[in-house]
């Protein structure tokens, strides 16, 4: 059984009852805030409207575009947090409020709704081109220098579990504006102060530049690499003959897409190749049995969708104890991963580089591995894999009742473009920029909670 005391002035100041959130971490949070706002000198309020606005759009329902529509790319809340987000869908620009729906650089977006609510990133240069539904606050703070302490204030454990604590709803849970505006963030001195300001803007630089340096060298390397499936009337439908049917084993429209079989011819006549000619196509087994162990006790695993979150959420743990007989889950820095689980619609197939940060980390058995070989440049394969002529093939390897999966021996089948004369060390750089701004926000972070009483 948990216990805790409760001071008289705190049921009356926050006027609730339920035991759950006196025992909770945002209980102990508030605490240590109230402590830390007697000693020092001046802090901020969320609620001052000087400082801070905290908005959303009105709930609507979102139009999507028809064929040959002018439309504007849709991501949803939770896409936010991945490191490079790819549209969900495309909204029509004519029947949607885009002007509202679409974020400036510098605001900060707070996801809202959900089991997980909570996290939160700044918008950048690569965001201002999606819209967003109404289920992510909006937060600008006017004062540059009050925007990066908030924002790693609100990135710590303190400041997630303030937000955890106010959360309401019966089956899912909500976040509001006023919510947030209840919460007052402590000014430590100058020193500390400017230490954590200068970290989180070089961080967000980083990461926003390197966000933009590798949508700059996807579009440049697949300009260079002009074939891409054709659009094709898929209504009309297309003929396969039955030795087809027999050799491939398969009944479903898209594996037999003529778009995807040109594409393929196409690479190959160019000079492309297998992928299984420049690299290691590996998928552990999916089912594993362990128990999942606190964070200081374990190494973190990553699901198929925390593959691709940069501000990973609901990371879990294996026990350190058992990390040899998970050995084939282990990654290694340089290798590409992707979700080979989930929906063809969603983000099936959409690669990501291990960095040095997630070296020895270890993923689940629906993550596949791409491991290029020792004279392989792991930057060619990247771009090749990312490139939408093999995404198609990708896709369409796809199989399964109710998940969409796709198994190596398939992947390593699929053709990829020939290695051209391009700058591939662009891609490590970004991919370590990216590695680069995550330590120094956590860096901020740590220097933030370090002033706490704890």
């Amino acid at each position: 059984m948990k216990t805790a005391t409760v001071l008289r002035n705190e049921i009356f100041n926050r006027v609730r009852l339920d035991s759950s959130f006196y025992l909770s971490e945002g209980n102990r949070a508030y605490r240590l805030v109230e402590s830390a706002l007697r000693t020092v000198p001046e802090h901020y309020s969320m609620g001052d409207k000087d400082l801070v606005r905290i908005w959303q759009p009105n709930r609507n329902v979102l139009i999507y575009a028809g064929a040959g529509e002018p439309s504007t790319p849709y991501l949803q809340p939770y896409d936010i947090l991945e490191y490079l987000p790819g549209a969900r869908s495309f909204i029509s620009q004519n029947q949607n409020p885009i002007s509202e729906l679409k974020v400036n650089s510098g605001t900060i977006l707070q996801t809202c709704s959900g089991r997980n609510l909570g996290p939160l990133i700044i918008s950048d240069k690569y965001l201002e081109q999606f819209a967003f539904g109404s289920d992510l606050l909006r937060i600008d703070i006017f004062d540059e220098s009050a925007k990066y302490y908030i924002f790693a204030f609100l990135n710590t454990w303190i400041g997630q579990a303030l937000l955890h604590s106010n959360k309401t709803g019966s089956v899912i849970d909500h976040l509001s504006a006023k919510d947030i505006e209840n919460i007052r963030v402590p000014v430590f001195d100058k020193d500390v102060y400017n230490t954590v300001v200068d970290k989180m803007k070089l961080s967000f630089q980083l990461f926003s530049g390197a966000r933009i340096s590798l949508e700059k060298s996807m579009k440049s390397f697949q300009a260079a690499v002009s074939i891409n499936p054709d659009s094709l009337r898929l209504c009309e439908g297309w003929n396969v003959s039955a030795k087809d049917f027999c050799r491939s084993k398969r009944i479903d429209a898209a594996f037999f897409d003529p778009s995807v079989g040109m594409v393929s011819k196409r690479l190959l006549a160019d000079g492309g190749s297998t992928l299984s000619e420049v690299a290691d196509i590996l998928k552990p087994s999916g089912r594993y049995k362990t128990n999942y162990v606190k964070k200081e006790f374990g190494q973190p695993i990553l699901s198929g969708r925390q593959l691709l979150q940069n501000q990973i959420v609901g990371l879990k743990y294996l026990p350190k104890a058992a990390m040899e007989s998970f050995a084939d889950y282990r990654l290694s820095a340089g290798w590409i991963a992707y979700p080979a689980d989930g929906r063809v619609e969603g983000r099936l197939g959409t690669p990501i580089m291990v960095t040095q940060s997630r070296d020895g980390w270890y993923a689940s058995g629906h993550v596949g591995r791409i491991v290029p070989h020792p004279n392989v440049d792991p930057g060619y394969v990247y771009l090749a894999v990312s490139h939408p002529a093999v995404q198609a093939q990708i896709c369409s390897l796809a199989c399964g009742s109710v998940v969409d999966a796709v198994y190596p021996e398939d992947v390593e089948k699929i053709t990829i473009p020939a290695k051209i004369d391009f700058p591939y060390e662009q891609i490590i750089d970004a991919w370590n920029d990216l590695d680069k701004a995550n330590r120094l926000k956590e860096e901020a972070c740590s220097l933030l909670l370090s002033c706490f009483q704890t």
